[in-house]
């Protein structure tokens, strides 16, 4: 009876499409289904839907619940999702995957199969739309949150044999965010839980493999759910001992289906939020790197360690500020050497500024003693201050400094945290303000110390041609120039 409610509720048509829906693409070749089923009479789907206006390069695929008995793709467990997420400016493609419940299967084998499918069929496509086939997530409610959890915990399995070239691709998705997910634990493989999932000797269910490409999860859940919350409980606790990042949210009082008629101004109400929250957090969508992956240094984790066993100073000029020394700032107009050359390497952190500062960021610097013109520098700037507002884009924040910048200034007001973003390879340097690239240069266009390949002037004390600076030497913070303090934390390095 819950099975023909939760279908029920799945149809339910929900609200206006924030984007541009495609036409629905079969997932299958035909003839060449597998599993075919005489009680599943309709051929499984995707559907692309284009944001009106595109802010992150991720796809989210989204799918319902229905117990496996049904599957809804406009209903409250899809639509808001979907809408949502595309007002945003994040791409959507739904998914209606095979039911019932296939004869002497599992009960989510065909749905499973058609999962891997159109994670395939997705990432396929992604670069053709100028998306990122390594940032694909995955969610669903009920039945749809325990597919998410199959998708992200057991993509090495494979749920069929191969068909066509397209299933040469890997099927892993980059994180998902179950909601509600059912059937988790051994005592709710097929049904709530019997246990409530509070009888911790159970394990989770037998095709949950929690594989080397399980990725980072967010979980919602409601504490008077049949479908015990203990399996979303279980699940963060695993990926906690695998070390793989991952959240919780489960709310008092709610119970299965949460949101399909929230009380306003609950958790349940605002869940959504939370899960962009999330994607913010985990770096899906601002448009910067992940640096809580595997490889990034993190360069003034002062913890135990003097700054100068860290960097090049003069003395008495660079210190920490604030409990657990995470911010560094400068007294005076004299740059901070990190020890050692680096090239080919990434350079993430997060910088405010005292209005009116001027600042900079250094890379491939030769010779400390005479940094300006040996060296490339990227602008730090208070663009909003009287003084700056009328200099050109090549000395604006985000740029390097007099040889090219952005089309407009992103740069938030004095006193607020910005997030930049450093990618040097080779001759080739690309800058990334606030989610949004300033530059994207090829250093050997740089031929000459007077102008340009624009025809804009260079200034005088920047006689070295970066054309001929080498791709490897110092990264440097450049000190409080111009009298107004500059302040970095969360400073991290990638080296490639």
């Amino acid at each position: 009876m819950k099975t023909i409610i939760l279908f029920a509720c799945a149809a339910i048509s929900c609200g206006a499409v924030f984007g541009g829906a495609e036409k629905p693409v079969e997932l299958w070749p035909e003839g060449k289904m597998p599993s075919p089923q005489k009680n599943q009479s309709y051929k499984p789907y995707l559907t692309w839907f284009t944001p009106e206006k595109r802010t992150t390069d991720a796809i989210l695929i989204s799918v319902s619940g229905g117990g496996y008995g049904g599957c809804g793709v406009e209903g409250f467990e899809v639509a808001p999702i979907r809408d949502y997420m595309l007002a945003k400016g994040m791409t959507v493609v739904t998914m209606r995957y095979r039911c019932p419940r296939p004869e002497g299967l599992a009960k989510h084998v065909t749905a499973w199969q058609d999962a891997q499918r159109t994670v395939r069929l997705v990432r396929s496509e992604a670069r053709k739309r100028g998306l990122n086939p390594d940032n694909i997530g995955f969610t669903g409610c009920s039945a749809g949150g325990h597919l998410a959890m199959m998708v992200a915990t057991s993509s090495q399995t494979p749920a069929y044999a191969p068909v066509d070239e397209i299933d040469q691709l890997p099927c892993n998705v980059n994180w998902a965010f179950p909601v509600y997910p059912a059937y988790l634990l051994a005592d709710g493989v097929n049904q709530y839980n019997t246990k409530k999932g509070n009888d911790l000797s159970d394990g989770f269910a037998p095709e949950l493999k929690f594989d080397a490409a399980t990725p980072p999860m967010c979980f919602f859940h409601g504490d008077m759910d049949g479908w015990s919350p203990m399996g979303s409980v279980r699940a963060y606790h695993k990926l906690r001992t695998m070390g793989i990042p991952a959240e919780l949210h489960v709310m008092a009082l709610e119970a299965h289906c949460f949101q399909s008629n929230p009380r306003p101004g609950t958790p349940a109400a605002n869940w959504k939020d939370r899960a962009w929250d999330w994607l913010v957090s985990m770096d899906v969508v601002t448009g910067h790197p992940q640096t809580w992956k595997e490889g990034w240094k993190p360069v003034f984790s002062t913890w135990g360690k003097k700054l100068d066993t860290i960097a090049d100073f003069e003395p008495g000029v660079w210190h920490t500020i604030e409990w657990g020394g995470a911010i560094l700032t400068a007294e005076k107009d004299s740059a901070l050497w990190l020890k050692g050359e680096y090239e080919n390497f990434v350079l993430d952190f997060e910088y405010k500024l005292d209005p009116a500062a001027n600042s900079g960021v250094v890379i491939y610097c030769s010779d400390v003693k005479n940094w300006i013109p040996n060296s490339v520098e990227i602008q730090l700037l208070d663009d909003h201050a009287d003084k700056w507002k009328n200099d050109p884009p090549r000395l604006k924040n985000g740029s390097l400094y007099g040889h090219c910048g952005p089309a407009e200034s992103n740069v938030k007001p004095a006193g607020q945290w910005n997030r930049m973003t450093v990618y040097a390879q080779g001759k080739r340097v690309k800058v990334v303000v606030n989610g949004r690239t300033t530059v994207d240069a090829d250093l050997s266009q740089y031929t000459s110390a007077k102008t340009n390949p624009d025809g804009t002037p260079i200034q005088p004390w920047l006689s070295r041609p970066m054309a001929d600076l080498p791709t490897k030497g110092r990264v440097g913070f450049q000190g409080k120039h111009g009298g107004a303090r500059p302040y970095f934390r969360n400073v991290r390095i990638l080296q490639l």
